[in-house]
Parts: structure tokens; sequence; C-alpha cells
């Protein structure tokens, strides 16, 4: 019995397509498409803070890029800086009555470092998932559209 044999036309511009492609899609392409997608995000989360007597939570809020692993891009990222905000977990969670601080946090009040032990009563404000829920599909419009441009680039 014969075997069945199948002849490929245009196997080496195929393969030479798939490594343009590839080549392409390098972390340095990719990583500024990453940054662009996270600034509206990044700029709506400032937006929405609730603005209190320091303004250390609005200057808490960063955009960051983090490590590459495995040559894979680095994803960046909005976050809230603990040290300059320590209070934000309370903030966006709120807090349901006078209840102690385990452990305890330390704040700056005029200059001097005061022990706060417990809180009083402060409803949640989702001001950080409501933003990112808002600016989420432009967020990725923006990587749809800057991967299209960089595959598209890679095809000529």
């Amino acid at each position: 019995m014969l075997e069945p044999t199948i002849e490929v036309e245009g196997m080496e511009e195929f393969i030479e397509t798939i490594d343009r492609l590839i080549e392409g899609m390098k972390p340095d392409k990719i990583e500024p498409v990453l940054d662009k997608a996270a600034r509206p995000i990044a700029k709506e989360v400032r937006a929405r803070v609730p603005l209190g007597p320091t303004s250390n939570l609005k200057k808490a809020i960063k955009k960051k890029k983090l490590e590459r692993l495995f040559g894979q891009p680095a994803p960046y990222i909005v976050a809230i800086d603990r040290k300059k905000a320590p209070h934000a977990w309370l903030v966006t969670h709120g807090t349901s009555g006078v209840r102690p601080v385990d452990p305890p946090h330390y704040a700056n009040l005029g200059g001097r470092s005061i022990k706060i032990t417990q809180t009083g009563v402060m409803p949640p404000n989702r001001f950080f998932a409501e933003a990112v829920e808002a600016k989420q599909g432009e967020a990725l419009a923006i990587v749809e559209k800057g991967v299209a441009d960089i595959l598209e680039e890679a095809m000529k």
C-alpha cells in the first residue's frame, strides 16, 4: 500500500514570515505599547482619588514597569505606593467602626510620629477599582492597535 505524500510549496517563505513576526514581537517593541496602555488607567485613578489633607494618596499612585521574566515583555502596573500612603487599604475597603489596628500604623502629624491604634467609621471608596473598570477598554484598544501596528511593520 502506498502512503500518500504531500508537497508544500512556499514553505521557506512561510518560515521567513514567521521569523519576521517573532522578531517584531520582541520585548523592546511591545513594552512601549504596554506603557502607553497603562497611562490612561493611572490618570483615571489619580482623578478619582478622594482628596485628603496631605494629598499623599494621590501622590502615591504610580505606574511602574516590572521586570522581564524568561524573555517575555515586562508588564506595566498601576499601583498605590504603600510607603507614601499606608492608609490606602482603609480608604478603599472602609472600616466598620472603632476597632483596633493590628499591627499599629505610624503616621507623621505636624512633624512628629504618632501611633494609630484604632480606626473610626469610614465607608469604602472603590476609586481604584472603578478607575480600572472605566479605562480597561481604552487600555485594551491601545494594546490591540499597538500590536497590530507592530505586526504590520514586521510583515513589510
